[in-house]
């Protein structure tokens, strides 16, 4: 077990770049590995955009025949503000990321949450030290 763990360490470590370095100093070492693991390599941007139309597709509360890339969640497929909250929370669940309020309250189609996610949006809202 630990030759595995040394091994996905090593890995980790000869592809971080000196802001990925930087970033890891910053003590979001986990956060930045999950990220890694759930938007890694083999992840196309249309991958990711897939996963959250079957996922808002999988909501209970929709037409799933109404979902595409860009019907707004609130207009088109008429989820209230509450309904909004749980999707993210599954986007969250989904891709092992932290969505803020202010950020999720922008994303308003499967289009704007799959371009947060392959930006990496959490990382972008770290302020330099």
């Amino acid at each position: 077990m630990q030759s595995v763990r040394n091994s996905i360490l090593s890995h980790m470590r000869l592809r971080c770049s000196a802001e990925q370095l930087s970033f890891a100093q910053r003590g979001n070492v986990l956060k930045q590995f999950r990220w890694k693991m759930c938007t890694s390599a083999g992840t196309s941007p249309d991958q990711i955009m897939d996963r959250v139309i079957r996922l808002v597709k999988k909501f209970d509360k929709l037409d799933a025949t109404k979902v595409t890339e860009t019907a707004d969640f609130q207009k088109d497929l008429c989820l209230d503000s509450l309904d909004r909250v749980e999707l993210v929370m599954a986007f969250e669940e989904e891709f092992s990321i932290e969505i803020p309020e202010e950020k999720a309250d922008k994303l308003t189609c499967c289009a704007d949450v799959a371009k947060y996610i392959v930006s990496g949006g959490e990382q972008k809202n770290v302020n330099p030290e």
